[in-house]
């Protein structure tokens, strides 16, 4: 199914509002949203399950489904069910998460993140794209078959990534590679040749990247400055991201401040037709699709419709 390259992901406090927020984005044309997956909060996949059966024509995504909170069949019946509801309109983003979430906070094993995901898409490709998985390795032994009812959808299978090693991988065992807060210097250098790499030992296409674009409804560089903080004020303490933002060439100053140029660099603000210019600017750049989302400076409900508005005219 082909769609308009770019999408919007929806940050909701309640699974109600979430249907909603999916409806709303349905009716401005926006072609797709992605639900991520948050340490303690309404999940997303029984909200997308209810918002299937609202919508028609909205494509639907997991960003990200944290792999260590599932095992892959679980996760795999649960995707079989969205898919039958939306037929050709269910994407499944997944991810490792990080160790202070998965061993922090849910007290789990965090461990070879590369060959626990390899296992794990493993699986889910078996299950949804064959309808068999007959697999044993270090992290999973699957045998078991879909019922003979069951076509399997062949849900595409996205994966979150950030370091560049995992960006290999995405291109060698994904149907797209997605990253959150990531530079479009650091996607050119590191994340489309790596991905091209991992495609081409697997001897395949290499699959899309989606890029990340966080937006501000502002023009005023101070007030953009304070949303950009606020937006990162987690992922400047995260090792994972702060790796990244030093190889794109924006290291994190002290106490996790952010340099004036990774915040140009990384988010889109300004308006309507600046930040029309700047994501049509990332797709000649090399993104494949841009996956956007609403960073808001005062007022989250206006300044959100207004970024909705202007990606369903897209």
């Amino acid at each position: 199914m082909t769609t308009k390259p770019v999408s919007l992901t929806i940050f909701q406090p309640s699974a109600q509002q979430t249907i909603a927020a999916i409806e709303f984005a349905e009716r401005l044309g926006i072609p797709q949203v992605w639900i991520p997956t948050l340490p303690v909060a309404p999940d997303p996949i029984p909200a997308l399950a209810a918002a299937a059966a609202k919508t028609s024509t909205i494509r639907l995504a997991t960003g990200v489904s944290v792999t260590h909170m599932r095992h892959p069949l679980t996760l795999a019946n649960e995707a079989l069910a969205i898919a039958e509801v939306a037929p050709n309109r269910f994407r499944l983003g997944i991810g490792v998460s990080h160790p202070f979430i998965i061993s922090g906070m849910y007290g789990l094993p965090f461990e070879k993140p590369l060959a626990h995901l390899r296992e794990y898409v493993a699986v889910l490709r078996g299950l949804l794209w064959e309808g068999t998985a007959n697999f044993d390795g270090d992290f999973y032994h699957v045998h078991v078959d879909v019922p003979p009812f069951v076509v399997p959808p062949r849900i595409p299978i996205v994966m979150a990534a950030v370091r560049p090693k995992m960006f290999r991988l995405a291109g060698e065992l994904s149907d797209g590679a997605m990253v959150s807060w990531g530079p479009m210097s650091y996607l050119k250098k590191y994340a489309l040749p790596e991905m091209e790499a991992g495609a081409k030992a697997a001897n395949r296409p290499r699959p899309p990247l989606i890029a990340s674009a966080p937006i501000i409804y502002d023009a005023d560089f101070g007030n953009v400055r304070q949303a950009a903080h606020a937006a990162l004020a987690m992922y400047t303490q995260v090792s994972t991201y702060i790796e990244m933002f030093e190889l794109a060439g924006f290291p994190i100053g002290p106490d996790g401040q952010l340099s004036d140029e990774l915040i140009h660099e990384t988010f889109i603000y300004g308006d309507d037709a600046t930040i029309r210019q700047r994501l049509l600017d990332m797709l000649a750049q090399g993104a494949d699709e841009i996956q956007a989302t609403i960073c808001p400076v005062r007022d989250p409900m206006s300044e959100g419709g207004a970024i909705m508005q202007l990606l369903g005219s897209l």
